[in-house]
């Protein structure tokens, strides 16, 4: 967080009794700097409770005279707009929006709020929209956050939506917004209102000044919930431009303090295309010298513009005459108007300002590129602006983007990798000729068995719990080098036809995000977000936090009908029951640069005990550890309360300080309790789960195998991918009877006696006759 030192408004030029606002706390001083232009789209009148009314042009009609005051996040367009009917530039520059056209109006999704909203459309279309908030998210770089209103990083403001405002009195026009700061909200009788002061010194306030005093632009985003705005949203996301920070003031609402801030678009030599076509046209240049009144306060001897047209307000929150008209507290019921005056300053930057994002994001190369691992890193995950309707399309599908608006048939398909095992190992390392090297370490109460060699594998054996362990079978270049093998397995599994997409994460909250880059398990995932790796499933039907579709194996290609055939030989191999269940599901992911699947169990009640892995690709690490409420003896993850009836688990803190704890429980009162756990807690090395307790690295064809319930109740693994690709193939028994019965034989896969698949065992003899 940046110092109070380092956000001092600069001194304005035309300080009123050389008072200019040298204050740290409030950051009234830039609205000295505030400069007025004669001509604005709309001048409006806005009383509590009621929508803008547009003064200079009054064709919206009645509908626009009275609107719940609803939203706001201001937006403005960077925009040149040739004619009503031209579809602005959509090249990678500065300019925010484009004229109408029938590529723009082919899917305009309706407005999220009242049916019967009468507000005219817009005059031109953006250059940039979205459909979803994934798929903003996931295109531009001024606005990544799911949830919010407001990005920002290193203490700036990148990126602002304009959605739902409940507060008193925001306002926005082709060219000014005035919006509240975020927070301090709850849901009173169905409605969020504000219950609380919002913080005149929060996260947002201080990143507002920064950009003020910095100079930079930030990009606003229009909602189709944002009932302030003149026009009808043409889509749920549109991107207006970008605007200007001038200054932030604080206000009352229902008696609590609420924080205000002031946007001016960024270039004003066009028409926003966000305004009604009936808008009046600016007249010349704008007009940076005229100016609102500004008043010195008497009290707290700062100096304000008059803001509203009542009369003169003080609007610093640390003054004794804040919030008061004339020495007179204003009412909550009061309807107060902006000063028109005030709304038609604008303000002219000392320096000239070229924004540091671009509204449309830099396209990627087309055909092939020099660098092999180039549609596998992070930037090749990014979505992309289609070039035909400028609608954010988020990479869905392993083999590129599919632009889904209506009437659109625009398809940006990715070469077909020339990665093969080669050049992984050219980039990693080259793969073991002989037995692998033992790579994992372990702590207690892991015990490690004496290795075994079977024939050409390495096989190393953790014992976890009693009847619950981890098996590893370290592959090596001769196993993974015979025919239909890892490698030939690999270079197969970026077929299109395994039909590999990121899938919708399921609303819920405990379930593990993969591939997400978000940490934790207890959150809730916003409704449009998607799974960062690409997965399919095929034979049963697998329920987890992601929405997957099946294939039965008998409609599945032959590399996962072999993959299963590889992994029943581990799996029967690695049994120590009598009669191990069989493999008839198969789930695969596919993960590209520093993507991994977070902590999470396996753990369902439908599942087998025995789940194996068969890894391809790049270098990955799992590991392992004690779940929190195990290791601490909670009652759930969130470690609040202990629970004597948790099982005492080896590995678990303290084991016998639990006991002890356990014998004294019900005779000590609730503050004791308390005071009991926290110093139990304090004496652990994590502050929410155990130690890692197993760690090794998955090697190109290696397999892993988790055996026992326990091992998924107790514990959960986590598992990160060190390179640029790799593919996890997963094999796990789902209990058929929790199955319809239609679809039971989905997981059936017949294999031919001289077919199946028997370990290789021949490798080392192959190696010696060459």
């Amino acid at each position: 967080m940046v110092g109070r030192s380092g956000l001092r408004p600069r001194a304005p030029p035309s300080a009123v009794n050389g008072n200019a606002l040298h204050m740290a706390d409030i950051d009234i001083s830039n609205a000295l700097d505030v400069d007025t232009s004669d001509v604005q789209a709309t001048v409006t009148s806005i009383s509590s409770g009621k929508r803008p009314v547009n003064l200079a042009a009054s064709s919206a009609g009645p509908a626009t005279k009275k609107r719940k005051a609803a939203s706001l996040i201001i937006g403005d367009g960077d925009d040149k707009v040739s004619g009503d009917d031209a579809l602005g530039p959509m090249s990678d520059n500065d300019k925010d929006s484009a004229g109408d056209s029938e590529a723009s109006k082919k899917d305009q999704p309706a407005l999220a709020t009242k049916a019967d909203d009468r507000r005219p459309p817009p005059r031109g279309m953006p250059a940039v929209w979205a459909k979803t908030r994934g798929d903003l998210a996931e295109t531009v770089d001024y606005f990544r956050c799911r949830q919010g209103g407001l990005q920002s990083n290193d203490g700036q403001i990148k990126g602002l939506l304009m959605a739902e405002d409940n507060s008193k009195r925001p306002y926005m026009d082709g060219e000014l917004i005035l919006t509240r700061s975020g927070g301090g909200n709850d849901i009173i009788n169905g409605k969020v209102s504000q219950s609380k002061d919002q913080n005149p010194e929060s996260v947002t306030v201080l990143a507002f000044r920064n950009n003020v005093k910095y100079e930079v632009p930030a990009v606003v985003i229009l909602s189709d919930r944002c009932l302030h705005s003149m026009i009808k949203p043409p889509y749920p996301y549109s991107v207006m431009g970008h605007f200007k920070p001038i200054f932030c003031w604080y206000e009352k609402n229902n008696a609590r303090i609420t924080v205000r801030f002031r946007w001016e678009r960024l270039h004003l030599d066009g028409k926003s295309w966000w305004v009604s076509k009936d808008s009046p046209t600016r007249s010349g240049p704008p007009d940076y010298d005229t100016k609102a009144q500004r008043q010195v306060c008497p009290t707290c001897h700062l100096t304000h513009p008059r803001i509203y047209e009542e009369g003169f307000i003080c609007v610093n929150y640390k003054c004794n005459d804040f919030w008061k008209l004339n020495g007179m507290a204003i009412s909550n019921n009061a309807e107060l108007t902006y000063n028109r005056e005030w709304l038609t300053e604008r303000t002219k930057w000392t320096n000239p300002i070229r924004p540091p994002y671009a509204l449309r994001p830099k396209a990627l190369p087309e055909g092939d590129t020099e660098d092999p691992f180039y549609y596998t890193t992070r930037a090749a995950m990014k979505g992309i602006v289609c070039p035909q309707c400028g609608s954010c399309i988020s990479r869905k599908t392993f083999g590129g983007w599919y632009c889904n608006t209506s009437g659109c048939d625009y398809v940006r398909l990715l070469p077909r990798m020339t990665i093969n095992i080669r050049t992984i190992e050219l980039a990693y390392g080259a793969q073991f000729q002989g037995y692998p090297m033992p790579h994992h370490t372990f702590e207690e109460p892991v015990a490690r068995r004496e290795t075994i060699y079977h024939g050409p594998w390495r096989v190393e054996t953790i014992d976890v719990l009693e009847g619950c362990f981890v098996k590893q079978f370290h592959s090596n270049e001769l196993i993974n080098g015979r025919p239909g093998g890892a490698n030939d397995m690999f270079q197969q599994m970026t077929d299109p036809v395994l039909e590999l997409a990121r899938r919708p994460m399921n609303q819920s909250k405990g379930v593990h995000i993969q591939g997400t880059g978000q940490a934790g398990t207890d959150k809730r995932t916003v409704s449009d977000t998607l799974t960062g790796n690409f997965s399919h499933n095929f034979g049963m039907k697998y329920k987890y936090s992601a929405t997957v579709p099946t294939k039965p194996f008998s409609d599945s290609p032959e590399v996962i009908r072999e993959s299963l055939n590889k992994m029943t030989w581990i799996n029967d191999t690695s049994s120590e029951d009598v009669s191990p269940q069989p493999l008839n599901e198969v789930l695969v992911l596919g993960y590209l640069e520093d993507q991994l699947i977070h902590w999470h169990d396996d753990g369902e009640d439908f599942l087998g005990p025995t789940i194996v892995t068969f890894s391809l690709g790049c270098i990955a690490k799992m590991e392992i550890r004690m779940k929190g409420r195990y290791f601490y003896g909670a009652k759930s993850n969130k470690l609040d309360n202990y629970d004597p009836n948790q099982p005492i688990v080896d590995g678990c803190l303290l084991p016998e300080r639990r006991r002890q704890m356990n014998e004294i429980w019900g005779s000590l009162s609730e503050e004791d309790r308390k005071k009991q756990f926290k110093e139990f807690k304090a004496l652990g090395k994590c502050k929410k789960h155990g130690a890692v307790i197993f760690h090794t690295k998955l090697h190109h064809g290696d397999y892993i195998v988790m055996h026992g319930h326990g091992l998924q109740r107790y514990f959960e693994h986590q598992i990160s991918n060190l390179g640029d690709i790799r593919f996890a193939i997963t094999g796990r028994h789902v209990k058929p009877e929790t199955i319809p019965e239609k679809e039971r034989n989905w997981g059936d896969c017949d294999i031919a006696p001289e077919m199946k698949y028997t370990g290789d065992m021949d490798a080392f003899d192959d190696e010696e006759e060459d």
